[in-house]
């Protein structure tokens, strides 16, 4: 039996549009009733890489979270709305802010869940350097998953799509960590394909936010590409495959698709998929420039572990700040924050997971990121 995967046309970003776009292509996927039930809290987990506008097409734009916040209520459930993006260090809601999440959900009234205070678990995986991940309670905890993908590049990955989403999963800089951790394209594809089998049974469906998407140097230096496309299936690796191949890529190609093939995670050939909707035809997807991730295998090893012992960022208590109301000890969900008799809280940094957890919820900018030489050039604050 062939998968299903629906390709609908949508030429902006209109709400009407978008409601319309996003309705045919669940309903074509098999409909929002098959997808979720009565009574469950569903996760919507769009791509919001950074604090940037929706305009720079960098996060998934807010109308079509907004389509799917209205479709799962119409199924009787109950949506909320949670990423760890990457600009967690200055706080989540400023990215809430920028890539218009907090106005969508305060006119839709919809919850936005921050993965950087709801704690995290860690759980295991099959890979070579890692032996296993922290993964979001507000994920773990959901009755469900629908997963909002960005249609963009990404030079490391070659593409971010459904697959490359979930690792926003991780909270806080444990992601950064991970990256140094499996630094090589090869490597963190088998992370990401990993991550994707731990949470393979929550996903229910998969919406592909392409109206405008990202081509070159992804996934926030790219150029903007107008694709006028939403794509829905409820098997993220035949969604990520089907576009690529429509975008002039063989998906067998692209390393993380590759192993999740090799596992049995779904199908990769385009000919055992049912494309349904709009004709591809009727796109302008031709020319679509990809990213080349080559050059990475000429990066010494030596270098690259010399610079991921150097290169870290650390929660550590101010102590003229701290009133100890002991909220970092008790949220901390590795209990590496103890206090002493009569003192203050002290992080444990060899084992703090930088979840950044204590760093959200602390009410008096008594955590604040300690950070190595190298780091305060490497990474920009």
């Amino acid at each position: 039996m062939k998968t299903n995967v629906s390709v609908i046309k949508c030429t902006s970003y209109e709400q009407s549009k978008v409601f319309d776009a996003v309705r045919r292509a669940v309903e074509l996927a098999g409909g929002i009733n098959s997808f979720v039930k009565p009574g469950e809290r569903i996760l919507l987990k769009p791509n919001l890489l950074s604090a940037r506008e929706p305009e720079r097409a960098i996060t998934t734009h807010p109308e079509v979270v907004r389509a799917l916040v209205r479709l799962v209520r119409e199924a009787g459930a109950t949506p909320v709305v949670g990423d760890s993006p990457g600009g967690a260090i200055k706080g989540v809601d400023r990215v809430w802010e920028k890539t218009g999440m907090k106005k969508m959900a305060m006119e839709e009234t919809v919850e936005l869940v921050n993965f950087e205070t709801s704690g995290a678990a860690e759980k295991s995986i099959s890979h070579s350097s890692l032996k296993s991940v922290f993964i979001a309670n507000a994920v773990l905890e959901a009755d469900g998953i629908i997963n909002i993908p960005k249609l963009k590049t990404h030079n490391i990955t070659t593409f971010t799509g459904a697959i490359k989403n979930l690792y926003g999963c991780i909270p806080g800089l444990r992601k950064a960590e991970y990256h140094k951790i499996a630094p090589y394209p090869d490597m963190f594809a088998r992370l990401l394909a990993e991550i994707y089998l731990l949470l393979k049974s929550k996903i229910r469906l998969n919406v592909m936010d392409g109206i405008v998407g990202m081509e070159g140097s992804g996934p926030n230096m790219g150029d903007i590409r107008k694709l006028d496309m939403i794509i829905a299936s409820a098997d993220a690796l035949a969604l990520d495959s089907c576009i690529t191949h429509l975008l002039g890529k063989k998906a067998s190609t692209i390393d993380t698709f590759k192993f999740l093939a090799e596992k049995g995670a779904g199908t990769i050939d385009f000919q055992n998929m049912h494309i349904s909707g709009d004709n591809p035809s009727e796109f302008s997807l031709a020319g679509f420039k990809f990213p080349t991730n080559w050059y990475y295998s000429l990066v010494p090893r030596f270098l690259i572990n010399f610079l991921g012992r150097n290169i870290w960022m650390k929660p550590a208590v101010v102590t003229e700040r701290c009133v100890n109301c002991m909220m970092c000890v008790q949220s901390c969900p590795v209990k590496c924050i103890t206090v002493q008799k009569g003192g203050k809280p002290v992080v444990d940094k060899k084992r703090c997971i930088i979840c950044l957890c204590c760093h959200e919820l602390c009410q008096y900018n008594a955590i604040e990121l300690e950070s190595s030489a190298l780091s305060k050039i490497f990474i920009r604050q």
